[in-house]
């Protein structure tokens, strides 16, 4: 355990999940010093101001004369290893410490994380409605309350369903779930981690403290996450795939059926049991359910609850439905993986709205699906000129830099005319050049849409 008291403590960020260590520390008699990369007065007044005396806020000026004489420094996980003051934190001594980590060395919960490029989000919701039929359960992590904003109320043999970032796990040390999900590994933050390789290490991170007793449940067609890529090799493997008859041990679908081989145990459930639509949708339902019946559930109770999940929210979420038209927010696809993902599963006519912060992934293959599947697309934010670029090399002119999404809107039903279709938001880029989260980005979306006189 971490010993605060008498300690200089620092937290690198204050958004949620500093706000969160702050008000983890701050009852337990630490006042941190809050280091935020912002120079204007007015705007860390306002912070000093929301923050009261709970907290000391240092502006990025004076980070640098503040941070070296710490004891132990809390990052956020937006605040990167290869930050200059970091760096000088760790030279001068100063023990660093994730939210997660710090988070997870208190948890008396039942830890059940998942990891991955997509579909993390999806499966996390899901596995935590799964779990919700055995017991008291906790969503939380990336997916949108931090782990350490919920301690205080997750009891011992409570379940929590942890979603996981690649972020996060740059500065797990002692970290161990019981039960690790991995989805699938595709180019993503490549502005952070640099390679697939780097990635692919980071994300296997998650399974490095687990011990025999402990499960992995891994994606069978992801070579990044296969069995034998685990430097640990201590707990239990077990893959999942929605192709026939593809795994000895784990889940897959043979006859319409779901078959689960857990060792000492098989079950079989319907098909149909599993409300969501794609194949993606099916490898996500694999694996939490998988996972579920790793910690007791019966086949019965996972068929009931995995009938009564029908989506979540910002991924492919119908939004409206208005005559011939419908209007899609995927404003959680914040890579072109997902992307793809989401025009997959589409068809007949459609506008799509694309851009955001680009993530500088490759773009090949989700504009081989935008030149067969998409009659035109709008373009938004500070990926508009990339994006644009790349349209013009694959030779698809049926794009329009529209800037912000009221334009985007506003432009997406006349595009359609007469015959109707489908608007699909799905940016394949972060949010964060026009807003603070994906959420943000889709409820305006909907709120955009909900406005239309259609």
């Amino acid at each position: 355990m971490l010993n605060w008291l008498g300690r200089k403590v620092g937290v690198y960020g204050y958004g949620k999940t500093g706000k969160a260590c702050v008000d983890y520390l701050a009852p337990r008699l630490i006042r941190p010093v809050v280091f935020v990369d912002e120079t204007d007065p007015q705007k860390l007044a306002a912070l000093q101001a929301q923050a009261g005396d709970s907290c000391q806020i240092i502006g990025a000026d004076g980070i640098a004369a503040e941070i070296t004489g710490l004891d132990s420094l809390v990052l956020s996980p937006g605040v990167p290893l290869s930050n200059p003051n970091v760096i000088a934190a760790r030279e001068a001594g100063v023990q660093l410490v994730g939210e997660l980590e710090l988070a997870a060395r208190y948890c008396q919960g039942y830890i059940l994380a998942i990891t991955g490029t997509n579909g993390k989000s999806t499966t996390t919701k899901l596995l935590g409605h799964i779990l919700e039929g055995l017991g008291r359960t906790h969503v939380l992590g990336n997916i949108g309350t931090p782990l350490l904003a919920s301690l205080d109320e997750i009891e011992s043999g409570d379940y929590v369903a942890l979603e996981v970032s690649s972020f996060q796990l740059e500065t797990v040390d002692r970290f161990k779930p019981h039960v690790a999900i991995y989805t699938n590994l595709t180019p993503d933050h490549m502005d952070r981690h640099g390679s697939m390789e780097e990635y692919a290490r980071v994300k296997r991170l998650m399974a490095q403290r687990m011990g025999s007793s402990d499960f992995v449940v891994t994606n069978a067609r992801e070579s990044w996450f296969a069995p034998e890529s685990f430097a640990n090799q201590q707990p239990t493997y077990l893959l999942y795939s929605a192709e026939q008859g593809a795994v000895a041990r784990g889940a897959w679908v043979e006859g319409g059926r779901i078959c689960v081989n857990l060792g000492a145990e098989q079950h079989e459930l319907p098909l149909e049991c599993i409300k969501l639509p794609g194949v993606h949708n099916v490898e996500n339902a694999l694996a939490a359910l998988t996972a579920a019946m790793l910690v007791g559930a019966d086949a019965s109770t996972v068929a009931e609850r995995l009938s009564t999940f029908t989506g979540y929210e910002h991924r492919l979420e119908l939004c409206r439905s208005a005559g011939a038209l419908r209007f899609y927010n995927d404003s959680k696809a914040t890579n072109p993986e997902a992307t793809i993902t989401a025009l997959k599963a589409m068809s007949g006519h459609l506008v799509l709205i694309l851009g955001g912060r680009d993530k500088l992934t490759p773009l090949d293959e989700m504009l081989a699906l935008v030149q067969q599947k998409v009659q035109y697309v709008l373009l938004i934010g500070e990926a508009t000129e990339r994006f644009a670029a790349a349209l013009d090399a694959v030779g698809y002119n049926a794009y329009q830099r529209v800037g912000d999404m009221e334009h985007a809107v506003a432009a997406s039903t006349g595009l359609l005319g007469s015959s109707g279709g489908s608007v699909l938001l799905s940016p394949a880029c972060a949010s964060f050049d026009q807003y603070s989260s994906y959420e943000q980005r889709g409820e305006h979306f909907k709120e955009l849409v909900a406005a239309l006189s259609l």
